[in-house]
């Protein structure tokens, strides 16, 4: 038997022909069995919803007509108050669950003093019921997976630091004329040598089910990827964990693709200029046609040497805000993650036409061709292009939702440019309203979830907006010279913290040396002095610690040495100890 009956007809709820009826019985004095019949309707129906009209004509309330449920909880604008409660709070990554919801239906219903079942109460929740009933009866939500995401990039995904950015990305754009084949994106991201094994058809019910990768943790190779806004995509550079670098590394990649290595197997500034030199092969920019390159703040990016190269060829270098490139890298956006999709069914599929192989690093490349094809398409790369704004330029590409994640902190930003009075917080920026606008019936009602379970809202105190470490970056022109002169003075304090580091650790290793020298030449002096030292053999005391005065002689035999009045010899001149006596006997 089913948990809800469905309806099979739409009988009597329709209220404007409920109405027709209803006045033609009154006015016309028809029976009401004939009217419903003509109209179709239940003459039961009619015959309360005439009763009702009645009693609204001496200052009743309107009537109703249709069927209702006489047990649910919540009317239709408490629910979707509800629904905009749980949407928001997924808008700002603070989502609730199923159990979570079904606690918080029980809390606003006692804040409303709503009549909720026995066992709502025994259990200080909703029941399953109501939340699978509560889904259907709003079918905009759904229990999704989600996304792990930083805390970093909630707070720092904001409109002030997206404004930053595209202030400075619309004067370059205006600077230089860049058309859509000289823009372009470039990233960097990881391939490992053991892939996330695909689903597999097995049997029905069994506990576990396996699949071969060829080691239980995998080494890594990074690719270089550079795309612009046309849909065009430059051969990428592979950087492998191997100190020296073979030709053979990269038999079989992707054409015109080219490799490196360094011991870590990431981006480096050396590996970085290398890139560079490989990109200007391909684009071939001139001072007179320059192109701009948006990339990340990675610390290889900053590399003064690249930035010199590019400042000589031609090469305008923009970077994005920091913890901002889920949002604004048209590579994350819409390239990476097909690619870790296709290259996963690559590797399965390798490992399954190869058995009993170990798949090394020497691999990635011939794998890394058909699903670089298949994921870095005009298509998908145009579409990062647009969804992240930057072609066509879009300056209000992101929904306010988008922006709810910052509303958390509220925090100012720690650059130079908001210090001043003008400076306002996120939560000011942003429009959103905490629930979604109510009916003009319910604009009377104060009680609403968020006043049940108040919006998640972090305490800022000093401590987190006047912290140290690390410099944090932003939205820059790497190719200014304010910007370069900037990262050479970093560049240049930074070598002399490293020297000095290092000159301390010599002054440390040769202090330790000296120190484990005079510790050595003590040991060794006490040694001597103490094989030099001789002791009483009768009363065992050291000659060092001897008396002043006191008298020493030794044996003619055995060279031992004894107090004088231990001994109590006669005869000093030639003295044999009670044990050489007792062997010659």
């Amino acid at each position: 038997m089913p948990r809800v009956r469905k309806r099979t007809s739409n009988r009597g709820t329709d209220i404007e022909v409920m109405k027709q009826a209803a006045e033609i019985c009154i006015n016309e004095s028809k029976s009401i069995r004939s009217v419903a019949k003509d109209f179709d309707i239940c003459h039961v129906s009619l015959t309360r919803y005439i009763t009702k009209l009645k009693a609204m004509k001496l200052g009743g309330s309107p009537p109703k007509c249709g069927y209702r449920p006489h047990t649910r909880i919540f009317d239709s604008c408490q629910e979707t108050m509800l629904s905009n409660y749980l949407k928001n709070c997924a808008d700002m990554y603070f989502g609730l669950s199923s159990k979570d919801v079904r606690q918080l239906a029980y809390e606003f219903a006692i804040k409303l003093n709503l009549k909720v079942p026995t066992y709502w109460i025994e259990n200080r929740s909703a029941g399953v019921d109501w939340f699978k009933n509560f889904l259907k009866r709003n079918p905009t939500l759904s229990i999704r997976q989600p996304e792990s995401t930083s805390l970093s990039r909630a707070i720092n995904f904001n409109p002030v630091n997206v404004n930053m950015f595209m202030d400075k990305y619309d004067s370059q754009l205006n600077k230089y004329k860049f058309e859509a084949h000289q823009i372009f994106n470039l990233d960097e991201t990881g391939i490992t040598t053991v892939q996330n094994p695909g689903k597999v058809v097995a049997q029905k019910g069994k506990k576990q089910i396996g699949a071969i990768t060829s080691a239980e943790r995998g080494t890594l190779v990074t690719m270089c990827l550079a795309v612009n806004a046309v849909g065009n995509a430059i051969p990428p550079m592979f950087i492998f964990p191997r100190v020296n670098y073979k030709d053979h590394f990269i038999r079989g990649g992707p054409p015109g693709c080219v490799g490196t290595s360094n011991k870590s197997g990431w981006m480096q500034g050396e590996q970085f200029l290398q890139f560079m030199q490989h990109f200007k092969n391909h684009v071939r920019p001139t001072l007179e046609k320059k192109v701009l390159i948006l990339l990340d703040n990675h610390e290889s990016h900053l590399y003064l040497p690249v930035i010199d190269y590019c400042r000589e060829n031609g090469i305008v270098l923009l970077s994005f805000p920091p913890h901002c490139s889920h949002k604004l890298q048209p590579l994350d956006r819409s390239v990476f993650g097909p690619f870790k999709k296709f290259i996963n069914q690559e590797m399965d599929s390798w490992m399954k036409s190869n058995p009993g192989k170990r798949f090394s690093i020497y691999d990635l490349p011939s794998v890394t061709n058909n699903a670089l094809i298949n994921a870095a398409t005009p298509k998908n790369i145009v579409n990062g292009f647009t969804v992240s704004g930057l072609w066509p330029f879009n300056r209000n590409a992101f929904t306010v939702d988008e922006y709810a994640p910052a509303v958390v902190t509220d925090m100012y930003l720690n650059f130079e440019d908001t210090t001043n009075s003008n400076a306002t917080p996120i939560s000011q920026t942003n429009t959103k309203t905490a629930v979604a606008e109510k009916p003009e019936e319910q604009a009377s009602v104060e009680i609403s979830p968020e006043t049940v379970r108040p919006y998640p809202k972090a305490k800022i105190n000093s401590k987190m907006t006047k912290k140290g470490g690390r410099r944090k970056g932003k939205a820059t022109v790497l190719t200014d010279t304010p910007e370069k002169v900037e990262i050479a003075l970093r560049a240049a304090e930074k070598d002399k913290k490293i020297k000095r580091k290092l000159f301390s650790t010599d002054v440390k290793k040769q202090k330790n040396k000296v120190t484990i020298k005079q510790k050595n030449k003590k040991t060794t002096v006490n040694e001597s002095e103490e094989e030099d030292d001789a002791s009483c053999m009768i009363c065992l005391e050291l000659y060092s610690k001897s008396k002043r005065g006191e008298k020493w002689i030794q044996c003619c035999k055995c060279k031992f040495w004894f107090h004088e009045a231990c001994t109590k010899a006669d005869f000093i001149a030639y003295f044999i100890c009670d044990n050489c006596e007792a062997d010659n006997e």
